[in-house]
């Protein structure tokens, strides 16, 4: 008979980063935000929550079943602010990803690796997942796209940024908002058809309350490499300057665009 002897600190600590690599992952997925502090605190209570049930010999029931369920619906409410629906979604992928999980555990277990090894494996894959997560927000952030305007016969093609910070919505339609650099091509545009004429209000750094000349453009299209993304009737700021410094863009993509 093997008598197994477990600390709880280690215990406490390997369930917390496991849980805490499981929700990174699962908000990714869901393609939610992440905020540090609260994967950390729902992870903090995941690893408490693993020692209660180990201290106090919870056998395995439907009462087993339910706390567990619970607890998972509580880690995903702290670290994502999700509702009813999105929580069991949440669910779904958390415990997929923990089956998937558990096998290679089984399978390291059988190796005979020690417990200090397997925190450091634990550690490192919570490590490379936020440094992926990081790398793969960063570029989407910085995403440039080719876009043609069509409007009244002709077009004009330019180089736009997506921004996923440009939620600008019109305040009438509430159609998005798209910013391009003001030039005689636009300015135009926007003397030929004073009745698609747009007040736009914008926040921003530096600027509380600025105003925004716009219109409305007959169609806008944004290439994604084989596939293509067509806005109709799609509004437009004009901004007067340079949106880039070094011009590589002229246009700044609304984020409910893509």
């Amino acid at each position: 008979m093997r008598i197994y002897e477990i600390y709880l600190d280690v215990y406490f600590i390997e369930n917390s980063i496991l849980d805490a690599a499981m929700l990174t992952l699962t908000l990714f997925i869901m393609k939610r935000k992440l905020v540090p502090w609260r994967i950390f605190c729902a992870a903090v209570f995941g690893g408490i929550f693993a020692v209660l049930v180990l201290v106090s010999e919870m056998k395995y029931g439907i009462f087993y079943i339910l706390a567990v369920l619970a607890a998972d619906l509580l880690m995903l409410f702290v670290s994502s602010g999700l509702k009813a629906g999105g929580l069991l979604i949440g669910v779904f992928y958390f415990h997929a990803l923990a089956f998937v999980y558990a096998k290679l555990d089984a399978c390291i277990e059988r190796l005979g690796v020690s417990s200090g090894v397997r925190l450091t494996v634990l550690m490192t894959l919570t490590c490379i997942s936020m440094a992926v997560l990081r790398y793969r927000e960063k570029k989407g952030r910085r995403q440039i796209y080719t876009v043609k305007i069509s409007e009244n016969g002709e077009s004009l093609e330019l180089k736009a940024l997506y921004d996923t910070g440009n939620s600008l919505l019109e305040p009438i339609s509430k159609r998005p908002v798209s910013i391009v650099e003001e030039n005689e091509i636009t300015r135009l545009w926007l003397s030929l058809k004073p009745q698609r004429y747009k007040v736009i209000p914008f926040r921003s750094i530096g600027e509380e309350n600025g105003i925004m000349e716009g219109t409305t453009v007959d169609e806008l299209t944004i290439s994604l490499g084989d596939r293509q993304i067509v806005e109709k009737d799609a509004v437009v700021a004009l901004y007067k300057g340079r949106l880039s410094k070094d011009g590589s863009f002229q246009m700044i993509l609304n984020q409910g665009l893509l």
